[in-house]
This record gives C-alpha cells, structure tokens and sequence, in this order.
C-alpha cells in the first residue's frame, strides 16, 4: 500500500521490484501492483559481456586469451550475475599467482575458477533450485545435469511417465529459464554453470 501511494502521489518516484517470478505468481497482488509495468530482463548480448569481462573498469590490466574468454561466456550463458562470479573468482586468482602470471587469464584459469564461483555464488543457485521447484523437480534436473556437459536430453529418460506434477515442473524449469527445448521433447541447461551446480549438488 505505502509502495501504491508513493507512485501514485510522488511524481518524481519511480519504485522498481525485481523478481525472478512470473508476473502470474503475484496474481493475489493484482489490485496493489496495478499501474505497475512488468518488464522481462534476459541475458546480455555476446559483446556486451565481452565488454564487462574485458573492460569492466577503465584501464583494467587484466587480458584474456581467445579461448579464455570463450570459456567465459560459454559458463555464463551472459549471464549478468554469472559472468560478474566467474570473473571475480578468475581476478583473484591471478592475484595470487606470480607477478609474471598475473596479466593474462588463460582457459586453465577459467576452469580453475568454477568450483571458488560455484561455492561463493551459492545462495543465487540454492535459490534457483528452491523458488517453486519442489523434490521431483530437482532430481529432474540433476538427471539431465549429470548427462553431461551440452548434452540434450530426451524427456522420457527424465520425466515421469503421466505426472502433472512432473509436467508442471518441465514448465516451470523452461519458464525460469533453467532449461530449454533444444528439439521436441528434448532438453538441456541454458547456462553451462547451472548445469555444473546440479550435477555436483
């Protein structure tokens, strides 16, 4: 309510709410949220996150290799949040290694920086696995993560056979974004790091 009436009475305010929910799941809200305008926030563009991996500050003095930064994206899925871990984790990396190192980020680094960034982004991907996906949904996905790296999976090796709730769940993985429908009724992660967080959780 006090949210409702700072926008409709202060002109000059504006309130942004973000969730990783569906705009359907605040349905109850309907009548508080009503001048509210709901805008979906997808991944960055490939240049957009070459420009933050390789250029997030004016004269940031670590360059990665091709293949390193290849190796980014690819993890990322251009993820905002995702590319920001990785690269934090890959910075302090080279920070300790010797000083002759410390420049370059190369493709060992990057992989070298998955477990720190898996581990230290754990409440974003504990979070991914919690909001609506419920026990079935999980084994779900770690089915499909444990197929392997950008492997497609076919839904009669994950789903149950005629379970709504199972059903109910594939929707909710594609709508969150979690999964995606390579070819009919075959699926695999969208982004390779939250592949990785499933098959090892």
């Amino acid at each position: 309510n006090l949210l409702r009436y700072l926008v409709q009475h202060r002109p000059r305010l504006k309130v942004l709410l973000t969730s990783a929910r569906p705009p359907e799941d605040f349905e109850d809200w309907a009548s508080h949220l009503i001048n509210l305008q709901v805008m979906h926030l997808g991944t960055l563009s490939e240049a957009e996150a070459r420009q933050l991996v390789e250029h997030p500050t004016q004269d940031f003095q670590l360059s990665y290799t091709p293949d390193a930064i290849r190796q980014v994206i690819r993890l990322s899925g251009c993820h905002p949040f995702l590319l920001q871990l990785l690269c934090y984790e890959i910075v302090l990396l080279k920070n300790s290694q010797p000083l002759p190192e410390r420049h370059t980020a190369r493709l060992e680094d990057v992989e070298a920086s998955v477990a720190p960034a898996l581990s230290s982004g754990q409440f974003f991907f504990e979070d991914l696995q919690t909001q609506g996906i419920d026990a079935l949904g999980r084994s779900m996905l770690q089915r499909i993560a444990t197929a392997g790296e950008d492997a497609t999976v076919p839904a009669a090796d994950f789903l149950p056979a005629r379970s709504e709730t199972a059903v109910e769940q594939l929707r909710l993985m594609m709508q969150r974004e979690l999964l995606k429908e390579v070819e009919p009724g075959s699926y695999r992660f969208h982004i390779e790091l939250v592949r990785r967080w499933f098959s090892k959780s």
